[in-house]
């Protein structure tokens, strides 16, 4: 099924409810964003500041007492300086039909999985909207048929058909924070031959039992998170770069290169040079070849088993993630494990304050996934519970390996019954030269968002 055909369906369900709508309800946000960088980027050309503009829209449609039920919700961006931010995506529009003990969806929609803070590592049924923010917060809409049944006693099962593949989004050569190489989308590579066609499955069945709400999930699929692979661009001249980017080139690398090691890509570029009949040490040719550098991604098939759960005793909250994947053959694990613990009614009588602290592992061995290969994260969340709904959010990760932090903060306070106002910022701070997150070394940035609501 092509989104084209998604889009035609979506819509042509969506023109047939409302005709016989009983409840309609739109809603419309316009967004204002500031980003500042305070430092300059590793890689040339890039800008300090940048602003951009968005809009979403979101409305529902019911009839039947609640039983049909369409919805979408429309999202748009331009930036100022991005080409590749500046986009649109259908987040959502999907029909529901909901009976007694089973609901069906269909259309576009989005399904989150999981209850860790510092990662979503088992949300796996859409792709992650890149572009937007680094966090992994934002999401792709997913096409899909979405079958549920509900128990009374067994807690619910849902099956998903994933029939059209979503790619990540990334910021452009000249976007931030981005990374050190530019990211050639239109270049992606697949292990199947169906590439964005695939048919992907997933399943799940979650349950509650006394205090702990756990979830077992299936995916067989498309990997939403690709592999990088270094490549030299199309059209620059060099060997197999005349229809495509030459991404073949790896194999005369004497070591696997990497984006954070500089001796890899170094032999990477020597590489090239040799296979090209030119002097490696010629410091024009090596410019050049660095120049025509480029990431292509690379989206691999796998298979994936996961459980996430929660157990809420008192104001504790334990968290748990896991997965177990296959990919190229391998199998690895990976987990996400902590608590939060929340302190109700401090200062004032009225403010929550929660103390969040995981451990995350990961034993993939891939350059972004290791990120959070073995790593601690600490961090505190405030609720003022005012008129104004003030909430904070701030948390680190620290790298046991290399020792660097990964900082987050996120602030916003209702202005007025229409206005919102938000502070976000990403900072990176002691990192070494090789370490995973000298990917975004000097991308460290402070955002400033005003949001109106309609």
């Amino acid at each position: 099924m092509r989104p084209t055909q998604v889009l035609l369906l979506a819509g042509g369900l969506l023109g047939s409810g409302l005709a016989a709508a009983a409840d309609s309800e739109v809603y419309l946000t316009l967004e204002a964003e500031h980003r500042e960088y305070p430092q300059e980027s590793m890689a040339p050309g890039r800008e300090d500041r940048s602003s951009s503009a968005a809009a979403t829209v979101e409305w529902f449609t019911e009839w039947n007492r609640g039983d049909q039920l369409l919805s979408g919700k429309i999202f748009g961006r331009v930036d100022s300086v991005d080409d590749e931010r500046t986009h649109a995506d259908i987040r959502e529009l999907s029909f529901l039909h909901a009976a007694r003990s089973w609901e069906a969806r269909l259309g576009i929609r989005k399904v989150f999985w999981g209850v860790a803070e510092s990662r979503h590592l088992v949300d796996i049924i859409n792709q992650t909207d890149f572009v937007e923010d680094i966090d992994g917060e934002d999401k792709l809409g997913q096409p899909m048929v979405n079958l549920a049944w509900i128990t009374r006693g067994w807690g619910s099962f849902d099956a998903f058909w994933l029939p059209y593949f979503r790619e990540r989004t990334y910021p452009g050569e000249e976007g931030r924070p981005g990374f050190p190489l530019p990211i050639e989308e239109d270049e992606a590579r697949y292990q199947s031959d169906d590439e964005q066609q695939h048919q992907d499955f997933a399943a799940s069945w979650r349950h509650t039992v006394g205090p702990a709400d756990f979830r077992f999930g299936w995916f067989d699929g498309t990997a939403r998170a690709p592999r990088l692979l270094p490549c030299v661009r199309q059209g620059s001249g060099f060997p197999g770069t005349a229809n495509q980017a030459n991404c073949n080139i790896a194999s005369a690398a004497p070591e696997s290169p990497s984006l954070t090691d500089v001796e890899a890509l170094d032999a990477l570029i020597t590489a090239i040079a040799q296979q090209a009949g030119l002097a490696p040490t010629d410091a024009q040719v090596r410019q050049q070849i660095i120049s025509n550098l480029v990431l292509v991604p690379f989206y691999d098939q796998i298979r994936q088993a996961s459980l996430d759960a929660q157990v809420i005793l008192g104001g504790w909250a334990l968290k748990f993630e896991g997965t177990r994947r296959e990919q190229l053959g391998n199998y690895t694990n990976a987990m996400v494990a902590g608590f939060e613990y929340t302190l109700y009614g401090l200062f004032n009588g009225a403010t929550d304050v929660g103390l969040l602290s995981e451990y995350l592992y990961d034993e993939r061995d891939d350059p972004l996934v290791a990120l959070f290969d073995r790593d601690l994260f600490a961090g505190t969340r405030i609720a003022l519970n005012d008129v104004a709904g003030t909430t904070f959010l701030g948390g680190t990760i620290y790298d046991l390996d290399d020792e660097s932090f990964a900082i987050t903060v996120e602030a916003e306070r209702r202005l007025n019954e229409s206005f919102k106002a938000q502070i976000e910022a990403r900072l990176f701070t002691n990192v070494p030269e090789g370490a995973p997150t000298q990917v975004f070394a000097n991308e460290d940035f402070v955002s400033l968002i005003l949001q109106y609501y309609f």
